[in-house]
């Protein structure tokens, strides 16, 4: 299944609209939060690296959830200079890694057309894409 990049990046603004005023508390619904904008940070990572450097396909997944983890640790690192609480950055950063990986693995391998590669003439790429009628 594969879903266009306008519905993508509404999905995205949307979600971003929503989850603009959120507070993080220590809560299950923070923590949630964090997972569910880790995987969507990470998810729409891996698809721009899918769409803008197809040199890099191969590797989309660890990109995304590479650049969305690093991002986010060093935004905690930031809040943990500003107001303290070391136990409570660590674990939103912990909760956005985990939500990272869900997001870049099903980004991966459920939403963008799987990459197979062809190692014996480097360079050239068959995408799959499987679409079904509702």
């Amino acid at each position: 299944m594969k879903i266009s990049t306008t519905l993508f990046c509404s999905l995205i603004t949307i979600i971003t609209f929503f989850t603009a005023d959120a507070h993080a508390n220590g809560s299950m619904g923070s923590e949630m939060s964090h997972a569910v904008g880790g995987a969507l940070m990470a998810g729409s990572i891996t698809a721009v690296v899918d769409r803008y450097y197809p040199e890099y396909r191969d590797d989309r997944r660890m990109i995304g959830f590479g650049v969305s983890t690093v991002a986010i640790f060093a935004e905690q690192g930031v809040e943990y200079a500003l107001h303290g609480n070391a136990g409570g950055q660590l674990m939103d950063a912990t909760t956005h890694m985990i939500g990272s990986a869900i997001g870049a693995w099903v980004t991966d391998r459920f939403i963008l057309s799987p990459v197979v590669t062809n190692y014996s003439a480097k360079g050239k790429y068959i995408g799959l894409q499987l679409q079904g009628s509702f």
